[in-house]
């Protein structure tokens, strides 16, 4: 596979090349619809190949979706061999399809998968503006979050992350919520995949669903507004019925594998657990807090300001240009309001929540754009000044343009654990790694033994911490994990105190491993225990 040192400066010219190209394309209307759309697709697709061949974990949160994904494919029943605490069951299916195609379970498919993702929501988005704003603006205002998502270099945008599949689910759904019309008779067929993919959004990020919420009570507005006036319902009838699609299959996925209760205990309760970081009275200062550590969302926000100041103002005022339903603006400002409060409640400063505020960001600025339209190259130009500016900083005081040098990173790092364990793995293996370090999982191309690949929830104290360590102690008899690792230490997430947090600091456990398996050695501060007649 090809590989990017830090500083292809020839390769970094014909990007920015291409997104001059871009921004014309958005500007002027001498190129097709199409062309500017391809090309978009083409520069972001370009410029994210550096961080999609640097086959390396990111953030912890990639292994941790790509080790329930390699588990997945021994035992694809979801909360019964793979609990993604907060990120749900589609984000990690999503990322065995790479393996049904022939590639491997690792960081480069991933972030292919994401990149399609992100990909998709750009062009269905594009489509929602055209629909409710028309085809100039809609060219205009989706060149700026273009840049953004192609030119960013920021780990939490450009890692696969568990936003970025709920992300093209949401616009979809703004994409179909933009097809309806109160004046004539909607489709059934798009208003059930508007419910489909509504339905969906739950299983992919329970964080997203006031988002996904505002969307369906919007496309219902509409229908209400036409029942009103015609007495027709039956498209009502096919949103709710597309609504129920995903939730019915998994309640039947569920009830059929018996992990129903495992749902509602680790999914729902556990999330509820996550959640409750922070009050109504927090989200503006959290809100602050998360934008302060991305400076490249802050220009993204600073190029959009004026037209989305614009229009916060002419919907305060119920200021409707044209012939433009009122519905529009007040679901743009309600979608705006629920995507804070999705990126702030749980009361963590994750950059990547950001993602969630991305669409509703460009919506709003859409609705002011036509002030001030004479400057609409203003808007692309100040983003695509920050990233040039930035990066010819850094290429004259460093040298360096790409902040993910792939030179011999192209395929997956073994730690020395994983060396240990690979010349004793067999087909079917399963491994249980206590404490946080989800990348042996992956590097190891092994299957998790038990549901949860990081035991923090089974380690620090909170109300569901001994439920947590009563399925973890099933799993491993359930699975009988070949190998055993105890990661708590300089290599682990969070857990890192190895005489409260290791093994022994859980009696039981600690007893089970004596029982079972004998300690092989210790391995750059990580111990790794086999099972015994595995030697």
């Amino acid at each position: 596979m090809f590989s990017f040192d830090n500083s292809p400066p020839v390769y970094w010219f014909i990007g920015y090349l291409l997104a001059g190209i871009v921004i014309f394309a958005s500007q002027y209307r001498s190129l097709s619809t199409k062309a500017y759309l391809s090309l978009g697709v083409l520069l972001l697709v370009f410029m994210r190949l550096p961080v999609i061949v640097f086959n390396r974990e990111l953030n912890q949160d990639e292994s941790q979706m790509l080790s329930h994904a390699i588990t997945l494919l021994q035992d694809p029943v979801y909360w019964r061999s793979v609990d993604g605490t907060t990120i749900g069951p589609l984000d990690n299916y999503l990322l065995v399809l790479p393996k049904l195609l022939g590639f491997q379970i690792d960081y480069s498919s991933a972030r292919f998968m994401g990149l399609l993702c992100v990909a998709g929501s750009w062009l269905l988005l594009f489509s929602a503006l055209k629909n409710w704003f028309g085809i100039t603006i809609a060219r205009g205002v989706s060149v700026v979050p273009l840049l953004l998502v192609a030119f960013t270099q920021e780990i939490d945008f450009v890692h696969y992350s568990s936003e970025q599949l709920p992300v093209l689910l949401l616009a979809f759904c703004v994409f179909q919520l933009s097809r309806l019309d109160p004046k004539t008779m909607p489709s059934a067929g798009g208003l059930y995949f508007l419910g489909l993919a509504a339905g969906a959004v739950p299983f992919s990020k329970l964080q997203a669903v006031p988002i996904v919420a505002v969307i369906v009570l919007s496309a219902f507005w509409v229908l209400f507004s036409r029942f009103r006036r015609y007495g027709e319902f039956k498209s009502a009838i096919a949103l709710v019925l597309g609504g129920l699609t995903v939730p019915l299959f998994f309640l039947a996925f569920t009830l059929s594998f018996g992990v129903f209760d495992d749902l509602i205990d680790f999914y729902v309760l556990g999330n509820a657990i996550y959640a409750g970081g922070a009050t109504f009275a927090d989200i503006p200062s959290q809100l602050y807090k998360i934008i302060v550590l991305s400076t490249d969302f802050q220009f993204f926000s600073l190029a959009l300001i004026i037209p989305m100041a614009i229009g916060l103002v002419r919907i305060v005022r119920l200021y409707v240009p044209g012939k433009m339903d009122f519905h529009v603006p007040f679901t743009i400002l309600f979608l705006i309001l629920a995507s804070v409060y999705a990126v702030t409640k749980s009361g963590n400063d994750f950059i990547h929540y950001l993602n969630f505020c991305i669409i509703p960001w460009t919506l709003l600025a859409a609705y002011g754009f036509s002030a001030v339209e004479s400057w609409s190259l203003a808007f692309p130009a100040i983003i695509i000044a920050w990233f040039g500016g930035y990066d010819a900083l850094h290429y004259v005081k460093e040298r360096r343009l790409n902040a993910f040098d792939s030179v011999g990173k192209t395929t997956l790092q073994r730690s020395p654990v994983v060396t240990e364990i690979l010349k004793r793995k067999k087909e079917g293996d399963f491994m249980a790694v206590w404490g946080w370090n989800c990348s042996y999982y992956v590097e190891a191309q092994l299957a998790e033994g038990t549901a949860e690949n990081h035991s923090e929830r089974s380690i620090f104290e909170h109300p569901m911490r001994e439920t947590y360590r009563r399925r973890y102690m099933s799993d491993l008899a359930r699975t009988r994990p070949a190998f055993v690792v105890d990661a708590v230490g300089k290599n682990s997430h969070w857990v890192q105190d190895k005489k409260t947090q290791g093994i022994e600091s859980y009696p039981e456990l600690n007893q089970y491993i004596r029982n079972h398996y004998t300690l092989l050695g210790e391995y750059d501060d990580v111990r790794l225990y086999i099972r015994n007649g595995r030697r």
